[in-house]
């Protein structure tokens, strides 16, 4: 019966991950700010334009990477990693292609002008590679080996801006200068990683048979269904906000929100280190427990404590009295907001491995429909804290959907 690995191997891989991130964090911190002072604000916004894009598209791996952590714990077990890899670097590089192919024809249509219409096909070439890599990257985190898989993502991401802050700076400060390492070396980590991954897998046995096979593509969809759903969850206070508010309003939600936003990103960590356990254990809900138990220490106590000091955590941040005045009470129930959010984790972990798809949906479509409800009845008379109830709706939806499934949820094995 496989265990639950040891909680020295699972901090190591959450703390590599956190490290991961910190190091992003330090990169946004001090890099950012040359690339804003050498390009300047023109070349600067078409770069920033071109980036929130790649955002949005990179969001799309919401539908593919828990699916491949899970499938990849379990090949491994079967020994048929092999297929299992190639299928989903099948998934990885053909929605890339497409994207890269649509992105090419339309571009011209999306910038305004000539530099930016360029600036954005490299955008889109970089974004081919960068997609396509998450298959190998998806391999390691499924194998448990994610100090191996973030130690080459943060090599090569200081080699990217590295590179980029040299030619910006001593040749050419333009968006299309800005991206061109980017391209070159994406382009290079996705050939070395596949090459990694081969040479990996060539010692490992290649065993045929269905016993580890991916997700059906009926249920892969509605899967995907059920993702784009809490995408939409996660966006839509935004996207509400944005047509409702006045723009010095919203700019200042949106600052706030990204804050709370940020916090919840630290789950990903959390997921990659319990999800391949929890897809071969015998006991998920020994593996979901300590999932619930990790999450609640490294992110619902942090949330609630920082929740006790909003107007303090403002001013520490921007440095803004008045900002911290206006946005210290929807930052409260932001912050709330995420410990609610970060409880969900470990179910929707476990209703993953279940393939309890049509359950995922029925709770993100039912999240969305009252974040939708709230903001409507509410962002005229309450402004940007509304957007924060949404949130907090969300959150309270998702713990009664909790409360049903630990009463009702099927204790252990899969549904296919």
């Amino acid at each position: 019966m496989p265990r639950l690995q040891p909680m020295s191997r699972l901090a190591a891989n959450i703390l590599s991950s956190y490290g991961y991130f910190a190091l992003a964090a330090l990169i946004t911190l001090f890099v950012v700010p040359i690339y804003v002072h050498t390009l300047g604000a023109t070349q600067w916004g078409t770069v920033a334009l071109c980036l929130t894009f790649q955002g949005l598209l990179f969001a799309i791996d919401v539908t593919l990477g828990p699916l491949m952590l899970r499938d990849v714990a379990r090949a491994s077990q079967a020994g048929q990693l092999h297929a299992v890899f190639r299928h989903f670097l099948r998934r990885y590089g053909g929605i890339a292609l497409l994207v890269f192919v649509i992105g090419q024809a339309t571009a011209s249509w999306l910038a305004d002008t000539p530099e930016q219409t360029w600036a954005l096909r490299l955008a889109l070439l970089q974004f081919l590679f960068q997609f396509s890599n998450n298959a190998a990257l998806g391999l390691w985190h499924g194998q448990q080996r994610q100090g191996f898989a973030n130690a080459r993502l943060a090599g090569f991401a200081l080699a990217k801006h590295a590179a980029a802050v040299l030619l910006v700076t001593q040749a050419d400060a333009t968006a299309i200068a800005f991206f061109i390492p980017f391209v070159v070396i994406a382009a290079i980590e996705f050939v070395l990683n596949l090459r990694r991954v081969r040479h990996d897998l060539a010692a490992l046995p290649d065993t045929p048979g269905s016993a580890a096979a991916p997700t059906p593509w009926r249920a892969g969809v509605l899967f995907v269904v059920a993702a784009a759903l809490g995408m939409c969850s996660a966006h839509i206070d935004r996207v509400f906000l944005s047509l409702h508010l006045p723009p010095e309003q919203f700019g200042i939600y949106f600052l706030i929100c990204s804050l709370m936003l940020s916090l919840l990103h630290l789950q990903l960590p959390i997921q990659r280190a319990f999800l391949p356990p929890m897809a071969t254990t015998d006991s998920p809900r020994t593996v979901g427990a300590a999932m619930l138990r990790t999450s609640m220490l490294l992110l619902v106590l942090p949330c609630l404590l920082l929740a006790l000091i909003p107007e303090r955590l403002l001013m520490l941040w921007l440095g803004d009295a008045s900002i911290a005045a206006t946005a210290a009470e929807p930052l409260r129930l932001l912050l709330v907001a995420a410990a609610l959010n970060a409880l969900y984790g470990p179910s929707s972990a476990l209703l993953l491995r279940q393939h309890r798809y049509a359950l995922m949906t029925v709770i993100h479509a039912s999240t969305l429909g009252v974040q939708l409800l709230v903001l409507i009845l509410l962002t005229p008379s309450l402004g940007m804290t509304a957007g924060a109830l949404a949130w907090i709706g969300c959150g309270l939806v998702q713990l009664a959907w909790i409360a049903w499934i630990h009463r009702h949820a099927p204790d252990a094995k899969p549904h296919v």
